[in-house]
């Protein structure tokens, strides 16, 4: 079936437009990022291209603009060695262009992620070694898609995004990408025999998009005001709200919501600094009539301690520890196990403004092959935000039926895993 959608026409290595100098050759990688597993983390731009814009050069510009800017982002064209450095030795990214033999739009009101992952490099990529891909896919009418596959091992979602933001910005102006802040092990250094955090089996797992048109946003938002949340986001709103249907999904059982935090504000780094900075706090719920502003009100707790916190209290396996150990004392006589979410926003990220020269995209999709029970925000035109949701089958099935979560969002696309 691939071979009748696609049809890859030309592979390529993209190296640094300059040598990387010996001393920058061995860039050491943070205990964060020994921390993370080595598995791609992806992002895909769609743009329909009214303007019939000339595709074959902005892909020549993408490629020049690349290979300036791994003279900066040089531990990207490295290789990674034993989970503690990278070979900064130019080997260079992928680079994949590849024809969609259908129109934009059947991919873009597709119910379906099989078509959606024809556009990302990993289904192509030969070489496990390569630590980031890039594919320019050209569908029938026009419109193109530019994906990019970045190994966890050095990118976070916020390099991920800055990254792709500003090589955009270098396509379309021909100009030069801002120098990033190549972090390596100065703020969490190297650590001995750090194994790198599995998965859960992801077995019997489906991955679904839920919408949540801008009103509904502005409705959940009311609600959490009116009983006494101040000024909520809407990615509080609609985490909270979230936590709430899972809950609601089959008997209920005490449970956990672990959510990402960028470190980088925490540490006065800039957005720009390269690596993985990132954390979690997590609140317990343990009654099962606590409605979404109420959790709100939980989540917003722990994450206003959690920035209190030294910063050697601030690593991800620290908290995940505390919340071993939390789980362990709430669970004394249980017989079943709690239940725990893990969340993460991108949204208020630079995804929006990725204009290669062909305008702004008209849909962003994400692939990240991460475990059960996680939940994925991101932002999109029109001021909608979509929840990409991956829970087990038979979770899926109680969750995607959820009336009050059906009366805030659509479904888009689904996927088994």
């Amino acid at each position: 079936m691939e071979t009748k959608m696609i049809e890859r026409v030309s592979r390529k290595v993209i190296k640094p437009s300059s040598s990387t100098p010996q001393s920058h050759r061995r860039y050491i990688l943070s205990s964060f990022d020994q921390m993370m597993s080595p598995f791609y983390a992806s992002c895909a731009f769609y743009y329909t291209n009214p303007g019939h814009r000339n595709i074959s050069s902005i892909a020549q510009k993408l490629q020049n603009s690349l290979s300036n800017a791994l003279t900066h982002y040089y531990p990207f064209a490295g290789r990674l060695v034993e989970n503690n450095y990278i070979d900064c030795n130019d080997q260079g990214v992928e680079f994949v262009e590849a024809r969609i033999h259908c129109p934009i739009n059947d991919v873009l009101n597709s119910k379906s992620t099989y078509v959606v992952d024809l556009i990302f490099p990993r289904m192509a990529s030969p070489n496990e070694d390569c630590l980031v891909a890039f594919q320019v896919s050209y569908f029938e009418c026009g419109g193109v898609a530019i994906a990019l596959c970045i190994s966890h091992k050095i990118a976070d979602g916020s390099t991920l995004y800055t990254f792709m933001n500003n090589l955009a910005t270098s396509t379309r102006l021909s100009s030069q990408v801002p120098t990033p802040l190549l972090l390596s092990d100065s703020i969490f250094p190297c650590g001995n025999d750090i194994v790198p955090r599995p998965l859960n089996p992801t077995e019997n797992c489906v991955s679904k998009t839920f919408t949540f048109p801008a009103s509904k946003i502005e409705e959940l938002k009311s609600k959490a005001i009116e009983l006494g949340i101040s000024k909520p986001t809407r990615t509080e709103v609609i985490s909270a709200f979230l936590f709430q249907c899972a809950n609601n999904c089959g008997k209920f059982r005490p449970s956990a919501m672990l959510t990402a935090i960028n470190l980088r504000p925490l540490l006065g780094l800039p957005q720009n600094a390269v690596g993985n900075m990132f954390s979690s706090y997590f609140c317990i719920i343990e009654d099962e009539r606590m409605e979404f502003p109420a959790i709100l009100g939980e989540l917003r707790k722990e994450k206003l301690k959690f920035q209190t916190l030294p910063k050697e209290k601030l690593f991800f396996a620290s908290q995940m520890q505390e919340l071993g150990e939390c789980l362990m004392e709430n669970n004394q006589g249980c017989r079943s196990e709690p239940e725990v979410y893990f969340c993460s926003s991108a949204v208020g990220f630079p995804r929006q403004n990725t204009d290669f020269g062909l305008g702004k995209p008209v849909w962003m999709f994400t692939f990240l092959p991460e475990p059960k029970n996680s939940i994925f925000l991101f932002d999109s035109p029109g001021g909608e935000i979509e929840a990409l949701v991956i829970f087990e089958e038979e979770k899926m099935s109680a969750f995607q039926n959820n009336q009050l979560l059906l009366s805030f969002t659509s479904v888009k696309h689904k996927s088994k895993l």
